[in-house]
């Protein structure tokens, strides 16, 4: 009678594993049976273990998923940024006369010639400042404004540093292309650049790095 007892209670267990296994998917039988291995009792053709690592690969695989997708949204929302508050360029040719073209790739050259990009963010700079209300409307005016950009005056040695400068042809396609209208690699409120080694500029903003140059900006510009 007891062993007939003993066999109903196991059948009953048994009976709660597999309940709770269909119902929670996990190993209930380990936790009842302990000395059941997970690989010896089977679902369909497949022991606990192996569904418990299906499980577990089906969830690595949705955290992936997850990932790539939110860096996909991250990286449209950058490109969306950008686009969006890049300066809009405008043609200054008819503006600019040869001789102050050939000042100008001098001293865009002496601020930055790392290459294209750079060149045409020392230039954009100066145009943003001519399209500001803070500076002159001329854009000579600005590149010769006092103590502004030491690449055209030095006002430690008190020269004029971009008179031997021979600019990159880099440096005059970024020059030729801004003033042109045709591209600008800054947003129209950045209009303040130092060398590099600045990482920090007191009442300013940093924007980032272009070539040797680090850019920044002040809040109410924007």
């Amino acid at each position: 009678m007891n062993r007939k007892k003993h066999g109903n209670y196991r059948h009953i267990l048994l009976v709660l594993v597999l309940w709770l296994f269909w119902f929670q998917n996990v190993s209930a039988s380990q936790m009842l049976f302990p000395f059941v291995a997970d690989d010896w009792i089977s679902f369909e053709g497949r022991t606990f273990l192996q569904l418990q690592q299906e499980k577990k690969q089906t969830e690595i695989k949705k955290q992936r998923n997850h990932k790539k997708s939110n860096e996909k949204s991250n990286k449209i929302s950058n490109k969306k940024k950008v686009k969006e508050t890049m300066a809009v360029p405008v043609k200054y040719d008819n503006e600019i006369s040869a001789g102050d073209r050939q000042i100008l790739y001098k001293v865009v050259s002496m601020e930055c010639d790392t290459g294209y990009e750079g060149s045409l963010a020392v230039i954009s700079c100066m145009l943003n400042r001519l399209e500001s209300d803070k500076y002159p409307d001329d854009l000579m005016d600005v590149v010769r404004e006092k103590a502004q950009f030491s690449a055209y005056y030095d006002k430690k040695t008190e020269t004029y540093p971009y008179i031997d400068r021979k600019p990159s042809q880099e440096c005059i396609q970024a020059v030729d292309d801004a003033l042109a209208g045709k591209k600008r690699n800054l947003p129209s409120y950045i209009m303040y650049f130092r060398a590099s080694s600045y990482k920090k500029l007191k009442g300013y903003k940093k924007y980032g790095q272009i070539g040797d140059n680090t850019y920044f900006y002040k809040e109410e510009d924007r």
